[in-house]
């Protein structure tokens, strides 16, 4: 960590350089020190892709085996500036990106995220594949119905816990009759671990946490291997990507509980919280205020609606919920009209 800072001067300088420039640039210093051929050819390719996002453009073909780029938020926005184009083998190659955003508060700009995407050679053409796909093969796999587990050199294999993530993925699927899409799931000794796994060399989202978890679309990083809340995510994020954070997290709470603690004991804090200080709901500051300094309110409020939903009709009226796009629609499925909203919340608790 502590070669971080120096690197990231070097780069915002070499950023400031080409801010009027294109949106995706690449290192002066590109393939300096060596004649590999490859490294303009996979220019080539990177550019067409990101020139390609920025048309809106079909970009599949770009991707071998049907891939998605798992990535594709950090550098669908921002100037993005390639720094390094690196042989892992004969086929492959790591390319290294820095997502840059010169609008941010941070004076100077500010790095979102150092990250990695690999380019494959296929016949006579170049295609990408997510690092993940590139390195896997070094981890411990395991697969058991609809998760394929991936354990990395700083971690444990724990069979109950795989026990109890598939077990539990599969009564999820099942109960809800939702299509039966695979989940990745990776673990490590940390966070840090989890998303060098998957490329991401640096993220300003970062946790100490022992327990603590993220999802990007299908894939699960934890550092353990019964991250239900996580696994809700992974399972519902694909499917439902429009549907307001507030019903994901209250689902991912609602069965995997939050900060190491279940939903029952979590809305019993909610209760005494909202009781004791009188909590207006009429007021949407109610959905910035944490509880245990670590769980948003919200959450527990999404998560006693999603209750509430399973009461009235089942894991149907809850899929029903995910067909709005905000939280007012939210209400709207619900019957509640706004000057019910905040009676309507008390009474959950």
């Amino acid at each position: 960590m502590k070669y971080i800072k120096p690197i990231i001067c070097i780069v915002i300088l070499l950023f400031n350089i080409n801010v009027n420039a294109q949106r995706l640039t690449f290192s002066s210093e590109l393939g300096y020190f060596n004649n590999d051929k490859n490294l303009s050819e996979i220019s080539k390719v990177w550019q067409s892709y990101i020139n390609a996002i920025d048309t809106n453009a079909d970009t599949s073909h770009f991707w071998i085996n049907g891939e998605s780029d798992i990535h594709l938020g950090l550098h669908k926005d921002g100037l993005l500036n390639t720094y390094n184009i690196r042989k892992l083998t004969d086929t492959i190659y790591e390319i290294n990106t820095i997502a840059y955003y010169p609008n941010s508060a941070i004076k100077g700009g500010l790095i979102n995220s150092i990250y990695k995407v690999c380019a494959i050679h296929i016949g006579n053409n170049w295609r990408l594949m997510n690092y993940f796909d590139a390195i896997k093969s070094r981890c411990a796999q395991f697969h058991k119905g609809c998760v394929e587990f991936y354990i990395g050199s700083g971690a444990a294999v724990d069979y109950k816990a795989m026990r109890k993530s598939t077990k539990f993925a599969n009564a999820f699927v099942r109960d809800y009759n939702l299509t039966n899409n695979p989940i990745v799931y990776i673990t490590g000794s940390s966070i840090d671990e989890c998303t060098s796994m998957i490329g991401l060399t640096y993220t300003p989202i970062r946790s100490h946490k022992r327990y603590a978890g993220r999802t990007i679309n299908n894939i699960v990083l934890s550092t353990r291997l019964d991250h239900i809340h996580e696994i809700v995510h992974a399972i519902m994020l694909p499917l439902y990507p429009n549907a307001p954070l507030f019903l994901h997290e209250g689902i991912a709470a609602y069965y995997g509980g939050a900060s190491e603690k279940d939903y029952k004991d979590i809305k019993i804090t909610a209760q005494a919280f909202i009781e004791q200080q009188n909590v207006d709901f009429s007021n949407n500051d109610y959905l910035n205020i944490m509880l245990n300094k670590d769980i948003p309110l919200s959450n527990i409020v999404a998560a006693a609606i999603i209750e509430y939903a399973l009461q009235q009709g089942g894991e149907r009226e809850v899929l029903r919920l995910f067909e709005a796009t905000n939280l007012d629609q939210v209400f709207e499925l619900l019957n509640i009209a706004n000057n019910e909203r905040a009676e309507f919340i008390r009474s959950l608790f």
